[in-house]
């Protein structure tokens, strides 16, 4: 059966009939024109009935349709004008100008070339998908009906019967219509599908929602239910409030544990499986190290050598040592340390993280990897990686799954999350970026304050609460004040100037001195002193700053952060340093010869 009726018969121009438009006719003396020229650059141009200008064949990777919103994962392919920019998928500019649909039946529906008409009560929805339409929109004057080009040439059945939704069949509504969906309690304002009998109505793309998951947020297996009933129920994923009167997904397990339809399926919480009729899977975690004797370990990473508990009453203060996980300093705190090499450490805190785990940032569980064979093809990285959710450049222990990394500070993070310098806890409850509070920087990865707007993004999550610096005595705590009306004016200890107060930064108390938190971390402070790695096909190492502060040659300044990068194969320059992640990235130019204060 014919859904679409196509009711005019107008076929594109053939290639021949369209050279008119891509060759000036007085061209006899064999020279090119500028036309010519452009359509050897551009392609044969054409001149099709849904544009007033001629149209080149175009591809684009990311581009939009001005005739429907489908997002293609092959991307665009299609035809663009050059003149005003108008971009339409190949399938978009074939359409028809007039057809008959099945969602509208009373009238044929006309191609409209240039978006629908200004008028003040106007829809400029389409009817079904509720999609904002564009410059091509099949409508009908006389009902005000309107479909963008892909639901008209994807129509939806007017009846579906899914025994997995519904023991009825359900009828399509193709109508404005305000209404709450029975499935995912979300209200909608358009093109139900409706059970008369039983008074339910649901979104399409609810019918074929999965019965039985597995969240990452959870450890249990969740069902769908249309009807959760009374209690005060928060979703586990976004944190809001739950309508009992709608359905959700509840485990079975815990009684108190409830998600919303759609945040059940987000694509960073759901990983896309059905479950229903698969038996339960029992999730087993290897030990990360078994105990050889009392105070000794043998460490997966480290299998060929056992490690041996230190007190930590030794107050270590060499910036060189570091654990092997974190690539923290180990200071004071309690740490494994290998019997026979000299620079394996682990503080007992990372010994003891876990191979596998779950987070809030990937769909997958994560796997814990050591920090050998490190290797990422963008940024072309060799010997250490770009963490996904902070952006530092880190060389130690890092969970991994599919295209994330997460370095053991971030991959820690876990909700509820408690900052120290915000009094309610976090959760991470949506995929939109936000701008963090305590940076003021716009990040993809945030936690957010269900109680108030605080937003932290996973950079300053990650920071560590106290840090020390090699001329202060006294560590240096986190300090935020930008809730606060503070004042005077902080200046930093290091790079001697004046602070924003909005901004995080780091202070002592009992000596006062304050410093930015780029200048007393840097942008090295993750990859492990003295050691070599490669980026971009040159190998650099990591050394501690001097007291004079070698001049950046990327970007002319002197270095700032305790940390800097040297080529470690000099060709063209005599001092080869480079002071921030930043000048790293900007290629392989002299930028400057000369410092600059």
């Amino acid at each position: 059966m014919v859904l679409v009726e196509e009711l005019s018969d107008v076929s594109s121009p053939t290639y021949e009939e369209n050279q008119a438009y891509s060759y000036d006719d007085d061209d006899d003396d064999g020279s090119l024109t500028p036309s010519m020229v452009f359509d050897q650059i551009m392609g044969p141009s054409l001149m099709l009935p849904i544009h007033e200008h001629p149209l080149h064949s175009h591809y684009s990777s990311t581009g939009q349709c001005d005739g429907c919103p489908e997002l293609r994962e092959n991307g665009l392919d299609g035809y663009n004008c050059d003149t005003c920019g108008f971009t339409v998928h190949k399938e978009c500019a074939e359409s028809s100008p007039e057809i008959n649909h099945p969602s509208h039946q009373r009238h044929p529906l006309t191609l409209l070339t240039h978006g629908l008409p200004q008028e003040a009560d106007q829809d400029d929805k389409c009817r079904l998908c509720g999609e904002k339409v564009g410059k091509l929109v099949y409508h009908c004057s006389i009902c005000d009906f309107s479909l963008d080009l892909y639901c008209a040439r994807n129509p939806l059945s007017l009846v579906v019967y899914s025994r997995k939704c519904h023991e009825h069949t359900l009828t399509l509504m193709p109508r404005l219509i305000n209404f709450t969906c029975n499935a995912c309690g979300l209200e909608s304002d358009r093109s139900p599908y409706v059970c008369p009998q039983c008074d339910f109505m649901i979104h399409e793309g609810c019918i074929y929602l999965p019965r039985v998951i597995n969240i990452i947020r959870h450890e249990h297996r969740i069902s769908r239910t249309y009807f959760l009933g009374s209690g005060d129920w928060k979703c586990g994923v976004c944190r809001r409030r739950i309508d009992g009167r709608y359905g959700a997904y509840s485990c079975s397990i815990c009684s108190d544990y409830a998600v919303h339809s759609r945040c059940a399926i987000r694509r960073d919480v759901w990983d896309g499986r059905e479950l229903e009729d698969e038996p339960e899977e029992i999730e087993e975690c290897e030990e990360p190290y078994r105990i050889v004797s009392d105070g000794v370990i043998n460490h997966f990473s480290h299998r060929e050598h056992d490690l041996r508990l230190e007190d930590g009453l030794t107050n270590i203060r060499d910036e060189n040592i570091r654990c092997r996980a974190c690539v923290r300093p180990v200071y004071s705190n309690t740490f494994y340390s290998c019997m026979q090499c000299d620079d394996f450490i682990l503080h007992e805190k990372c010994a003891n993280l876990p191979r596998k785990k779950r987070h809030v940032l990937h769909n997958h569980q994560l796997t814990l990897y050591p920090d050998d064979n490190i290797v990422m093809d963008f940024p072309m990285l060799r010997g250490v990686f770009l963490c996904s959710a902070c952006r530092r450049l880190c060389s130690g222990f890092r969970y991994e799954c599919c295209n994330i990394k997460l370095d053991v500070r971030c991959g820690s993070i876990s909700e509820p999350f408690f900052y120290e310098c915000h009094p309610h806890p976090l959760f991470q409850t949506s995929l939109d970026s936000k701008v963090c509070v305590t940076c003021k920087q716009e990040s993809d990865y945030v936690l957010t304050c269900i109680d108030c707007d605080f937003v932290l993004d996973f950079k300053c999550a990650a920071l560590p609460p106290t840090v020390r610096y090699k001329y202060d005595r006294h560590p240096l705590k986190l300090c935020y004040d930008g809730d606060k009306d503070i004042a005077g004016s902080y200046w930093c200890e290091i790079c001697e100037r004046e602070m924003d107060q909005n901004i995080i930064f780091y202070t002592c108390e009992s000596s006062g001195p304050t410093t930015h938190i780029e200048c007393v971390l840097g942008d090295f402070r993750y990859v492990k002193p003295r050691l070599h790695f490669e980026f971009n096909k040159k190998k650099w190492e990591v050394a501690l700053n001097g007291i004079n502060r070698p001049g950046c040659y990327k970007c002319g300044f002197r270095c700032k952060g305790p940390f800097v990068v040297v080529s470690v194969f000099l060709t063209d320059y005599d001092n080869s340093y480079v002071c921030s992640l930043l000048c790293l990235w900007k290629g392989e130019t002299l930028v400057y010869d000369r410092i600059r204060d």
